[in-house]
């Protein structure tokens, strides 16, 4: 069910489905994807709310949203307005991100965090590239490098309405406005995660290319009390391509 609801005065789409412990769910730079069965794998066992990210899915974006602070307190009024207790809250990719942002400001309603192939961080050195740089690639490249099959993500855009053609166009702003400089990262903001003592599960894609294995790794250290599990034959979007691997994990985790 997709509700349309108001927080902090921004109007938000959200998927609602399933029952039990709440879980928040942050979606990465292409949006929810409904068309997949990885939400109904989540809502099988959890009471999953889904926004769309303000600029994506018919979510509003205020002209006075620029950044990925404003998402995390933005996600911070939803989770009160829900009241949630004891909640899930995991992200993918630049949902990943969001989600972290989040925990550092305030995890007293969370209990469990899933971060699957989180971007947000710089680890490395200023000049040493850790997250692809998505928008210069064409669309072949940029498949080879989100998948472990790219033939799993074509998607037929001419088979898709104008409305939603123009809801895809304005995610990808959206993206860029959030994420354009620094590149996909917060550069204070691994300074900061030992703050989130919720305990984490980083889940990543064996075959990312977006990022990579170490950029998993940095993330599992960086965080105080999390363990990281790697998916086969998927790439940056686990819970698209290998849904049941994706929520066996993730309910392993986080106990429903």
């Amino acid at each position: 069910m997709t509700n349309k609801i108001s927080v902090s005065g921004v109007d938000l789409m959200v998927e609602e489905r399933g029952s039990g412990r709440p879980l928040l769910f942050l979606h990465n730079g292409e949006g929810l994807a409904p068309e997949r069965p990885w939400l109904d794998a989540l809502a099988a066992h959890y009471r999953v709310i889904a926004p769309w990210h303000p600029g994506w899915g018919g979510s509003a974006l205020p002209a006075w949203m620029s950044s990925v602070d404003d998402l995390a307190y933005l996600y911070l009024d939803l989770a009160a307005q829900y009241e949630l207790q004891d909640a899930v809250i995991a992200g993918n990719s630049f949902g990943g991100w969001v989600a972290a942002e989040v925990l550092v400001r305030d995890a007293s309603r969370f209990g469990a965090c899933v971060l699957a192939d989180p971007l947000g961080c710089k680890f490395g050195e200023r000049t040493k590239r850790e997250i692809v740089d998505m928008h210069a690639l064409d669309r072949k490249s940029y498949m080879a490098h989100a998948w472990a099959d790219p033939s799993r993500g074509v998607v037929d855009y001419t088979a898709k309405p104008e409305s939603e053609l123009v809801q895809i166009a304005q995610g990808r702003e959206a993206l860029a406005l959030f994420g354009w400089k620094p590149y996909m990262h917060n550069p204070r903001l691994k300074n900061w995660l030992h703050r989130i003592q919720t305990p984490a599960l980083v889940l990543w894609g064996e075959q990312d290319r977006i990022t990579g294995r170490d950029y998993a790794e940095n993330w599992q250290k960086a965080l105080p009390n999390a363990r990281l599990e790697t998916i086969a034959d998927a790439g940056h979007f686990p819970q698209w391509e290998r849904p049941d691997a994706f929520a066996r994990l993730f309910t392993g985790f986080a106990k429903p």
